[in-house]
């Protein structure tokens, strides 16, 4: 059985500005600079902590932490070789990064909030919509959907240009025309909806948190 790590962090306050340069610059040159380029330090932090939270999956997997080695699809994604994946997510307060050896898979965390309906009418089946509404808790059954979706779309690659409203959902198996792809939930926070999605059907999770606000806890 395949495993797939989840690394994953919380933040609720901006770290010391010595402890975020300690920690920036461990990336490369280039991700320095499109970090610094966020507006908002919630957004600068979320980008530090997934390219952080990847190099430790990469050590854990390949036994080095390169980020030079991250390539892109024609349609953006990011990647490492056809034997490495991973993928990073981040809402609220919380920055997740999958990674695994030989598997195919994409991850989503959502911040369940308020939400009008009404604009997203597009993204949901009938059937879902249906459900939705008369579930006990109308905004958790919806963010359970749209995480599912989310994570579906980033394992499959083409992101966007997979129309959400045509992702068929049924017990934990998620399809997009003739593709199927398997569906595992996993909870880090009852204030959170997450989906990892994955293209076989049998995979053991491995769970890590970080803590950042201790600087040392992220190896040179």
């Amino acid at each position: 059985m395949k495993t797939i790590t989840i690394f994953y962090t919380k933040f609720e306050q901006e770290l010391p500005e010595l402890t975020y340069c300690y920690f920036l610059k461990k990336l490369p040159i280039e991700f320095q600079k499109i970090n610094k380029q966020f507006v908002k330090w919630q957004d600068r932090h979320a980008n530090l902590f997934g390219k952080l939270l990847l190099m430790e999956g990469l050590k854990k997997v390949v036994l080095e932490s390169d980020l030079n080695k991250i390539k892109y699809t024609k349609y953006n994604r990011p990647y490492i070789d056809d034997s490495i994946d991973f993928n990073i997510s981040h809402s609220g307060e919380y920055v997740v990064c999958a990674i695994g050896k030989n598997v195919r898979l994409g991850i989503d965390v959502e911040k369940i909030a308020e939400v009008d309906f009404n604009d997203f009418q597009g993204v949901m089946t009938p059937e879902e919509w249906e459900i939705i509404h008369v579930s006990e808790d109308s905004k958790r059954s919806f963010f359970n959907y749209w995480s599912i979706k989310e994570s579906m779309i980033k394992a499959d690659g083409r992101g966007v240009s997979i129309p959400l409203q045509e992702i068929r959902i049924e017990d934990n198996q998620v399809s997009y025309k003739n593709k199927r792809w398997h569906q595992f939930n996993f909870q880090m926070d009852e204030a959170y909806s997450s989906c990892l999605t994955v293209n076989i059907p049998e995979i053991k999770i491995v769970t890590n948190y970080i803590d950042f606000s201790n600087k040392n806890r992220i190896t040179k």
